[in-house]
């Protein structure tokens, strides 16, 4: 692998973070509705309850998605364009 390769994939940006995988997978499947790809981390250690100092599940996109990932999750529920 060179320098390039790893330029051409940045690393993803964390968009949003939420105490529980369904709440993630919820704001995920927006992102998406929207054209967003997004994916998951969970950051939780050892448990399905983040504690102090955890993150919890985090939404991810790329880096360019960013603040149009922001503004979706932030508005209030609205159906996607085009429907």
């Amino acid at each position: 692998m060179t320098a390039d390769d790893v330029s051409d994939h940045p690393e993803p940006t964390a968009v949003a973070s939420y105490a529980t995988e369904g709440e993630a997978e919820v704001a995920q499947a927006k992102l998406r509705a929207y054209g967003v790809e997004a994916a998951l981390d969970d950051q939780i250690e050892g448990g399905s309850i983040p504690v102090e100092g955890e993150d919890g599940v985090v939404v991810a996109v790329r880096a360019e998605d960013a603040a149009d990932a922001r503004d979706i999750l932030d508005d209030e529920p609205v159906a996607p364009p085009g429907r």
